[in-house]
């Protein structure tokens, strides 16, 4: 985790975590994969941090689009109305971002189990199939997705520990995240 902040560490770390779902979903008693193939790791990470890139992009340049320019206009106008139009901007992306984002955190993880699943890149763009996943197994989906919460709240508190702690408790809570949904695909009726 202390190396994802040069993002290269991420992509280990989310190959790291493909294993695991792939090892909770096989019912291994010790699920937790040991640090020996990294080069898998490496390039499964990859794969799995494009499809999260891919799934962001439409949202960061819908904010971009409105928001430079509305900062522009705030900031360097001398028109009263003009800093106005600009706030009032900024305030109208934001009810526009904060769902999208929301939808996306609940869905990223479905697209994200097809990928791991099947090992295709392609599978977490099947809309249709993720939606009827998620649909099918919305109870459990739910509570894996209120666990991955919980967890990621209580791993920021890890900042009061020396101030590095919250990489360790926050790989803690990635590996909560990805055995849950792991086994929210193992108790799954539809894939």
């Amino acid at each position: 985790m202390l190396a994802s902040i040069f993002i290269v560490g991420a992509f280990f770390v989310y190959g790291y975590l493909a294993r695991l779902v792939r090892n909770v979903i096989e019912g291994q008693q010790n699920p937790l994969p040991e640090w020996d193939d990294l080069g898998d790791f490496f390039v499964e990470g990859f794969k799995l941090f494009l499809i999260g890139l891919v799934y962001s992009v439409p949202i960061g340049i819908l904010a971009a689009a409105v928001l430079v320019p509305a900062l522009i206009a705030g900031n360097f106008g001398d028109n009263e109305t003009l800093r106005a139009l600009g706030g009032i901007s900024v305030s109208c992306v934001w009810f526009l971002v904060v769902p999208l984002g929301l939808a996306l955190a609940v869905w990223l993880p479905g697209a994200l189990l097809m990928t791991v699943t099947s090992g295709q890149f392609s599978a977490a763009f099947e809309f249709r199939r993720i939606a009827r996943f998620i649909r099918a197994n919305a109870g459990n989906y739910v509570l894996a997705f209120v666990v991955w919460l919980v967890a990621r709240f209580a791993a920021g508190l890890g900042i009061m520990v020396l101030c590095v702690g919250v990489f360790f408790t926050m790989f803690w809570a990635f590996c909560v995240a990805a055995y849950a949904f792991g086994q929210v695909w193992r108790q799954a009726e539809i894939r």
